[in-house]
């Protein structure tokens, strides 16, 4: 292939999904690569935290184990090694040590850090502050290539790309891409608020690693991340109209609907003081998921992460599963580009794209449907005892070995 033209990969959104991408393929011979990102350099909307799930990282140290290495450093993530489960009076039911259920060890980090570790080192490859205008087939025939025309949002600046031969779609659940090559996709609820924030820990450290509290069908969800900071994600059932209510993102709303007969435990009253003091800081949302897509019909889009496949939080696989997806599509690619160079040939683009589909399609949707087998607690008139029960048992724990530990082995692509 070296004297082709290389392939000419348009990613769309400087997210996990889109950065992982990037890494992987930045220094291939027969790739240019190029992301475009509407936001700034530093995210500085990013201001609350995750938990990467084991599957995340143990694909990450096969592709890319620098970067591994960057995440789990002292001051830029905190160890997520514990799962601790219960209700809001600190009645414990599951205290799980992740290494019963997954290889490895994981993260806690904000956003904004994660977004800094993967974007610093691919810099030279992201047009930041910058949106697509328009974005197409250059024509009918079977081999056309693709165009995009961007605009630099602080100059107005436009400009038209040419034969563009895949564009991957990592801009998120309302993506631009699906919409425009594949389809709108259509959220489907749970019936659940979803709001998150960071808080000060307290004085004494009270909240570390990663715990869930439940009084019916409410849940606090919180953990530490580095900065003494705590991330707490918070949700309640809605009614089948689905929206929000006003009065639901009050202190008295948010004060009386996760406190149990018994009351508080002290855990449980630090997070509920803490959301209700900065209620102004909080990011509200309905917890919502679309069905997974992957390709258009002409073979020359691919869509990552929410963009293929937005899902419900309560494992938090959402960005863990765009960690799977921009690893695994660049080491797949990787694969198919040593397997052409043999033959002296150029990659068939609709057949990768096509190929990755028939690999991921069953693991995203095992996800997904995990994910949402898992949300039952988050319910009106669901009792936490029975789902918090079903945690500790061989069925549930079995699941979560083959979410953690099932992750495509791409060493042999990558070796080629």
């Amino acid at each position: 292939m070296s004297d082709r033209a290389p392939i000419r990969i348009a990613v769309i959104g400087a997210g996990v999904a889109g950065c992982l991408v990037v890494h992987g393929l930045a220094g291939e011979a027969d790739v240019e690569i190029f992301c475009i990102e509407k936001g700034p350099e530093a995210n500085v909307l990013a201001g609350t935290g995750l938990n990467v799930g084991p599957n995340a990282l143990k694909l990450l140290k096969q592709c890319n184990p620098n970067l591994e290495v960057a995440l789990r450093a002292e001051g830029v993530s905190l160890p997520w090694e514990t799962w601790t489960a219960g209700l809001t009076d600190g009645t414990v039911f599951l205290d799980l040590n992740l290494l019963q259920v997954a290889d490895n060890t994981v993260i806690r980090i904000r956003w904004a850090e994660l977004y800094r570790q993967l974007r610093s080192p691919i810099a030279a490859h992201i047009r930041y502050n910058t949106i697509v205008v328009e974005m197409g087939y250059a024509d009918t025939s079977a081999e056309s290539p693709l165009y995009l025309v961007i605009e630099d949002q602080q100059t107005g600046d436009r400009q038209h790309i040419d034969h563009i031969d895949l564009i991957v779609g990592c801009d998120g659940r309302y993506s631009q891409v699906r919409t425009t090559f594949i389809d709108q996709p259509e959220p489907k609820h749970l019936g659940v608020c979803i709001y998150r924030l960071l808080v000060p820990n307290s004085p004494d450290r009270i909240i570390d690693d990663y715990q869930q509290w439940f009084y019916n069908g409410h849940r606090l969800l919180a953990f530490a991340i580095p900065g003494n900071e705590v991330y707490i994600a918070g949700s309640f059932p809605l009614a089948a109209g689905l929206e929000i209510p006003e009065e639901a993102k009050t202190p008295a709303y948010l004060r009386a609907a996760y406190e149990p007969p018994t009351g508080y435990s002290e855990v449980c009253q630090f997070l509920v003081s803490s959301v209700c003091a900065n209620i102004d800081q909080i990011h509200w949302a309905r917890i919502q998921e679309i069905d997974a897509v992957f390709g258009d019909q002409r073979g020359h889009v691919l869509c990552l992460g929410d963009s293929s496949h937005a899902m419900f939080p309560t494992l938090g696989q959402g960005a863990t599963q765009a960690f799977e997806d921009g690893c695994f599509m660049a080491a797949h690619l990787k694969q198919w580009l040593a397997n052409a160079r043999q033959k002296g040939e150029r990659i068939n683009i609709p057949a990768f794209v096509a190929s990755v589909e028939s690999i991921r399609r069953d693991r995203v949707q095992f996800a997904q449907q995990f994910s949402r087998e898992a949300s039952d607690a988050l319910l009106a008139g669901f009792d936490p005892v029975t789902a918090l029960i079903r945690k500790t048992q061989p069925a549930m724990l079995n699941q979560l070995r083959k979410l953690y530990r099932d992750t495509p082995d791409v060493r042999l692509a990558l070796k080629r």
